[in-house]
């Protein structure tokens, strides 16, 4: 029989997540060796930097986020709740940079799978002095955000993580500064660190881009053959005649040493502008000495005839879509074919925004939980009243849809126009101001006092209905006992 847990035991930490994340290299679990330590940082930064469905897609990404607005949501509607609220936004305002500057470096952990800042803190004390670490527009005397640090990938040198728990201590910055040992150690506790995925507890997190990996390998290596074969088809294979004395094993050092020359103009000839070859203007001999209409050196461009057997574009176009369809991009590709429907397009775009919605809500839980929770201890406020930092909406609502679904509600008497609340949410979809509450309230009442007069006009007072003004109830009961 089993023996009981313990609550020793239950406490107790006994497995690893990983067979080798805990050493704290950069992927230490992946098989292939370019896509381990920073290897994985320079061919992610090549993929980036280098294919254009790619660039398309991060491109889209980081400026569809920028937008997003971000609010401080105050812990409750209390008078204290509602201004630590107001000493976040200050916060995220009194930076050196932008919130949305650091959003868009922040994104950066979607390539490499991982980004680090280094927060520094400030002391908020004046507006009028020079040092950085005091300077603010809001002086109250609390400890502020000086700036988000960002810590480039390809400086990490390994993570620090603890061999017991597997928890993320900090990490070493390989500075390669010559006045300093090179090593900087920044603790957990002093950044924001954003990763796309804690699976392993793999400090490195995972790119988005590593099913990309061999599609992109294929085509980067197609496009090169390609660019090879239009630059030959266009300007030719050089072809060369030479007297056969030249090509001969016991061919003197001048015909040797001539050749050699002949085989490098070959190598190096290119159809434009400063192309050119200058060749001996010597002929063959005749029969009776004279010279002949044969060069005894001649060169030509020999092209290819006919159809290539193989037809490289639609190659090509299949690995791209490969690759945006591994980021859930592929209505990026819709267009450059005769296929595609609105329907299809709508599909794609929806599912994309689904995974930017999810994207930016990573960013605002790290910085909920490593930006505004060490903010509060910091300066000994109390935990009940610390707000949340919220994401809106990353796609603006189709106002079509929305207003069928309204028209839908109308017809099946369920009206939402005594409701502000559902009306200013409604308003705020359009971007369209807030009500005016007391305004909108006014409004209401003015038209039920209409709609109460047309209906006494039209249909006047009925006392025999039950519940009809100036009866009682014990009026109404005889009248239902009847």
């Amino acid at each position: 029989m089993a023996s009981k847990l313990s609550e020793t035991q239950s406490k107790a930490i006994l497995g690893v997540s990983g067979s080798n994340t805990h050493n704290g290299q950069i992927r230490a679990d992946e098989f292939l060796p370019e896509l381990r330590g920073k290897k994985a940082i320079r061919t992610y930064q090549q993929m980036r930097d280098n294919d254009a469905t790619i660039g398309a897609v991060l491109y889209a990404v980081e400026q569809i986020l920028r937008d997003v607005d971000l609010k401080v949501k105050p812990s409750d509607d209390s008078d204290q709740a509602k201004a630590e609220a107001n000493f976040v936004e200050q916060v995220l305002e009194d930076m050196e940079h932008t919130l949305d500057d650091h959003i868009s470096e922040a994104l950066s952990f979607l390539g490499y799978g991982f980004s680090w800042f280094e927060v520094v803190y400030k002391r908020r004390e004046s507006t009028s002095t020079l040092n950085p670490k005091k300077k603010t527009k809001f002086p109250d005397g609390r400890i502020g955000v000086r700036k988000l640090a960002s810590r480039a990938p390809w400086t990490v040198s390994r993570f620090d993580v603890d061999q017991k728990t597997g928890d993320i201590l900090g990490m070493y910055q390989d500075t390669g500064q010559a006045y300093s040992d090179g090593k900087h150690y920044i603790p957990t506790k002093k950044s924001l660190y954003y990763r796309t995925t804690v699976i392993n507890n793999d400090p490195s997190g995972r790119s988005i881009l590593r099913n990309a990996y061999t599609s992109y390998t294929y085509l980067n290596n197609l496009q090169s053959i390609e660019a090879i074969a239009v630059e030959r088809e266009l300007a030719g294979i050089p072809l060369a005649r030479i007297p056969a004395d030249y090509l001969a094993p016991d061919a003197s050092p001048e015909q040797k040493a001539f050749l050699g020359s002949l085989q490098q103009i070959l190598r190096d000839t290119k159809f434009n502008e400063q192309g050119y070859i200058v060749l001996p203007s010597d002929m063959y001999p005749d029969k009776d000495g004279g010279p002949s209409n044969h060069r005894l050196v001649d060169i030509e461009l020999m092209s290819a005839s006919g159809n290539r057997n193989i037809d490289i574009d639609p190659i090509i176009r299949r690995y791209q879509h490969d690759i945006a369809r591994s980021v859930l991009s592929e209505f990026l590709m819709l267009g450059g074919g005769s296929t595609g429907s609105y329907a299809l397009s709508k599909s794609k775009t929806d599912l994309f925004l689904r995974a930017l919605e999810a994207y930016i809500q990573t960013i605002v839980d790290v910085l909920n939980k490593q930006l505004v929770e060490p903010l509060w201890q910091l300066n000994g406020l109390d935990p009940k009243l610390m707000p949340k930092i919220t994401a809106g909406d990353v796609a603006p609502h189709d106002l079509k849809e929305l207003g069928s679904y309204l028209r839908n509600l109308n017809g099946a008497d369920i009206s939402l126009a005594d409701q502000p609340d559902i009306v200013d949410a409604l308003l705020a979809n359009a971007e369209l101001p807030p009500l005016d509450l007391e305004v909108y309230a006014e409004s209401l009442e003015r038209k039920h006092m209409a709609d109460a007069a047309r209906t006494d006009y039209y249909d006047g007072p009925d006392d025999s209905v039950v519940g009809s003004k100036g009866k009682t109830s014990e009026e109404d009961d005889n009248v239902v006992g009847e």
